[in-house]
């Protein structure tokens, strides 16, 4: 009898098994904590045909997604099954990037069905490791991923430190050094157009001609207005500096020529979604896709979607 070969045993039984609703309920309840699994909705326990693992690495690790509701509200259930025989020390950083994965689908996914989304749900995460090397060698907290743990913990995944421009005012905004000119022109563009303020602060305009952002700060101007022409800008650029005339007049041109620029990469991108298209319909696989295309991962489940809404 010639010797059975099965492909990915690993993730086929996991997968087999745990595509079970009271198999994957008993799992669950038996290793999350008590404290979170009274508060789980079972009956809204379900499988999510969602995959985040790196096919290559399919023999190595396999994952499962579940929805469900917490408390009334939408909740993912990320279940992954390590076998690698040597350990990861960067296991819970893998985590982490499979779980932005599947917030940035589920952002996709609202926005698809023309949900606006304001809140992310939340995601609770196991893994079931089935390695030779036991206890697991290394720490699962994502802390202790980085050089500096204690550093990591002190800083990392607090609330960030917001700058709020409007909330500051151009006096204070000219004592940060050469920073100066760059956030007010940041402050100025919430109005979308700069030439009142530009000849109401011609002393402003030769300063910024002067700084090593300068000409990209004259491009910035002339991309962000909206209320006036470019030639009206431009004169009044020119009459509040008329000794860099011709920086000005090369910064208007960079601009020209990346309007052409981006031009041609809206069509690429057109092209590259046309093709995948196409490709979905002959039964691609999203790998085939992803590496002929350059498409994102969350593109080609956009049009999987969107192939999927067509044909109901």
């Amino acid at each position: 009898m010639s010797e059975i070969i099965i492909h990915q045993p690993h993730d086929g039984f996991f997968k087999h098994s745990l595509s079970n609703l009271t198999v994957a309920k008993h799992l669950l309840q038996a290793h999350l904590s008590p404290s979170i699994t009274q508060r789980i909705q079972w009956d809204s326990l379900r499988l999510s045909h969602k995959s985040y693992t790196d096919e290559k690495l399919k023999q190595l690790h396999s994952d499962v997604v579940y929805t469900c509701r917490i408390d009334q509200k939408s909740a993912y259930i990320y279940l992954l099954i390590e076998q690698q025989t040597t350990p990861d020390p960067l296991l819970p950083f893998r985590f982490l990037e499979y779980n932005v994965a599947m917030l940035s689908d589920h952002l996709a996914q609202q926005k698809e069905e023309k949900k606006k989304a304001t809140r992310l749900p939340l995601i609770l995460n196991l893994c079931l490791y089935s390695g030779k090397k036991t206890p697991y060698p290394y720490s699962v907290d994502i802390y202790d991923c980085f050089e500096d743990p204690i550093l990591a913990r002190a800083e990392l995944f607090k609330p960030l430190s917001l700058i709020d421009l409007g909330q500051i005012d151009e006096e204070e905004l000219a004592k940060h050094g050469t920073a100066d000119l760059m956030e007010l022109l940041l402050k100025q563009s919430r109005e979308r157009t700069f030439l009142k303020w530009i000849k109401n602060n011609p002393e402003a305009m030769k300063r910024l001609l002067v700084r090593v952002y300068g000409k990209s700060g004259i491009v910035y101007i002339l991309g962000v207005e909206a209320k006036h022409t470019s030639e009206e800008v431009m004169e009044a650029i020119i009459a509040a500096a008329p000794h860099k005339k011709e920086d000005i007049m090369t910064a208007a041109q960079q601009l020209r020529q990346e309007g052409e620029t981006k031009g041609m990469q809206q069509g690429m991108q057109t092209k590259a979604l046309d093709i995948a298209k196409n490709m979905l319909h002959s039964n691609e696989s999203k790998e085939k896709i992803h590496q002929f295309t350059g498409l994102s991962w969350v593109e080609i489940e956009a049009l999987i979607r969107e192939q999927e809404t067509t044909k109901k």
